[in-house]
């Protein structure tokens, strides 16, 4: 064997196996069409991608939304300390990339100030979510609301620590799929939980 590419595709890929996202994304600006095509199907298999803001490698757009179109569960855990603008420049083109495949199904985004364009790039990759996390995530009841018309087949929600909310976002809650709902309440809180649950018998409410 003289070359990488002496070897026939299945050894290429049963190497390929052992390479994180960056290493993959390097054999790709190798700009060979074979192993190009080899990295692309190594960067298939990354399912679940788990990012602490801090330490996330420097992948461009593109790079993000090949990420994005290919994983089922995206978490990240950013910082208030975070510019908004440095975790959006992460989040559009990773939904960009989930909405063009609609396989993501779990998503969870902590520690933010969450604004308008946050909802907008999520609710662009929310059709086929079933867990959806917004911890600690300034949430307004406007937002949350508007997300969740978005989010057709939830099954979980889990909002901690947002107490921005008063709950007036339930009013308006139409989930039929939805089974568990993790709420902190607080003092600005005026909903009525048992209101909540007399409409939604189904839905299991931890607080």
């Amino acid at each position: 064997m003289k070359s990488l590419l002496d070897l026939n595709d299945d050894c290429l890929l049963e190497i390929f196996k052992y390479l994180s996202l960056v290493e993959a994304f390097k054999v790709i600006d190798v700009r060979n069409a074979r192993l190009t095509e080899i990295a692309h199907q190594r960067i298939s298999t990354f399912k679940e991608l788990n990012i602490t803001i801090r330490d996330f490698p420097n992948f461009n757009a593109e790079q993000l939304r090949i990420i994005g179109a290919n994983i089922y569960s995206l978490s990240m855990t950013c910082g208030y300390s975070i510019p908004t603008q440095n975790v959006l420049n992460i989040i559009q083109p990773l939904c960009e990339g989930a909405a063009a495949t609609k396989q993501l199904r779990v998503f969870s985004l902590n520690y933010v100030y969450f604004n308008r364009e946050y909802c907008q790039y999520i609710s662009s990759a929310a059709a086929k979510l079933q867990k959806l996390n917004l911890n600690y995530c300034q949430l307004t009841d406007k937002l949350l609301a508007d997300l969740l018309k978005s989010c057709n087949d939830l099954l979980e929600l889990e909002i901690l620590g947002n107490y921005t909310l008063n709950g007036e976002f339930l009013d308006k809650l139409h989930l039929p799929t939805l089974r568990v709902l993790k709420v902190e309440l607080h003092a600005e809180w005026n909903y009525p939980m048992e209101k909540f649950k007399i409409k939604n018998p189904n839905v299991k409410l931890i607080i």
